[in-house]
């Protein structure tokens, strides 16, 4: 028998909207009607052969006009190597000039890839969008909300399948003491942490990065209400000090992540000395990258960690080998030329 906990809570005394200060207390305003529930999530404990309740499909959101990136591509391969979900859609608003990317080619042949064409919103409840990463911030909450399914951002990269994470209505990587992390998400369409996210954005803030998106919902929502979501202290890699483990490390330690929120545009923020020391990390570079990042790009690239790996192999290839972790993929082997 399997019991499923509620927990009601019903917020009354109904206040006008208000503008949010930089402090919590104004947010005291926010959602006043709200009926809060909780539900027991953990289903692990189900017979094998459970049905999940988050679909299989894999969603990643490209605006703009900027063509298919290196990394970009890195993970939307990884995503359906590590993943195999049933559908990977790329929701775009200019679709055309994804496909018109030198890179398409590292992509295009991936069976369940599907490319759908989205309107980039430009503000949110009346309130116009400042980045268009804030745009984004809200259309992944929409597709989830119509779709359920697996968020990825551009730069999140999944090490292995995220299966066990779809037995929960929602999941997200929480890291102790630290705001929740949205590059990772694992969803119910119907959960109701997507909804309260979404309504929460009547409260945007254009002038602050990460406020609506990880700070709000970390202190009104989940510092209050902690059962609303599976929260996934290391296991998504959304910490900031993650980046270490990617750009100053190479050996095993990745590979007790199921997923990275990869930095990539961050990399010398996050480990100064790293740019300087090897230079720009590329398709035409990563093969000699010695650092576990190397590795990660390399096994969806050419099949193998192995350091010094350059074939790049195709994605029916990949679909008939399974990937080589190689004992070579943070030194040459002894029989390869150094340069």
């Amino acid at each position: 028998i399997i019991a499923t906990v509620y927990l009601f809570i019903v917020m009354v005394d109904i206040a006008p909207r208000v503008s949010v200060k930089n402090n919590l207390s104004n947010l005291d305003t926010l959602n006043k009607s709200t009926l809060w529930y909780a539900e027991s999530e953990d289903l692990k404990s189900l017979e094998d052969g459970i049905t999940y309740i988050v679909p299989n499909i894999v969603h990643f959101i490209k605006f703009g006009d900027n063509p298919l990136s290196f990394v970009e591509a890195v993970c939307i391969r990884a995503a359906w190597l590590h993943q195999r979900p049933e559908t990977l859609i790329i929701h775009c608003d200019q679709c055309n000039k994804t496909v018109q990317s030198p890179l398409w080619y590292l992509i295009k042949d991936i069976p369940v890839l599907k490319l759908q064409t989205t309107v980039r919103p430009t503000e949110v409840f009346g309130i116009k969008f400042s980045y268009i990463q804030h745009a984004s911030d809200v259309v992944r909450l929409q597709v989830l909300m119509k779709y359920g399914g697996i968020y990825l951002d551009s730069d999140s990269y999944i090490v292995k399948s995220l299966d066990p994470y779809r037995r929960y209505k929602m999941s997200i990587g929480w890291p102790p003491g630290a705001n929740v992390g949205n590059q990772v998400l694992v969803a119910h369409k119907d959960t109701r942490y997507l909804k309260l996210c979404y309504e929460s954005y009547r409260e945007y803030r254009p002038d602050l990065w990460y406020w609506n998106a990880g700070v709000l919902p970390t202190e009104r929502f989940l510092s209050v209400h902690p059962e609303l979501v599976h929260s996934v202290p290391h296991d998504f890699g959304v910490a900031e000090s993650d980046a270490q483990i990617l750009y100053a490390k190479c050996d095993d330690s990745w590979k007790n992540y199921s997923a990275f929120h990869l930095f990539f545009r961050h990399i010398g923020t996050y480990v100064p000395p790293e740019p300087k020391r090897f230079g720009p990390i590329t398709i035409d570079t990563v093969s000699k990258y010695d650092r576990n990042f190397g590795q990660l790009a390399r096994l969806v690239l050419y099949g193998t960690t192995k350091l010094g790996a350059s074939e790049i192999k195709s994605i029916d290839w990949l679909s008939k080998h399974p990937p080589e972790y190689s004992e070579y993929g943070c030194k040459l082997p002894p029989s390869s030329p150094k340069n």
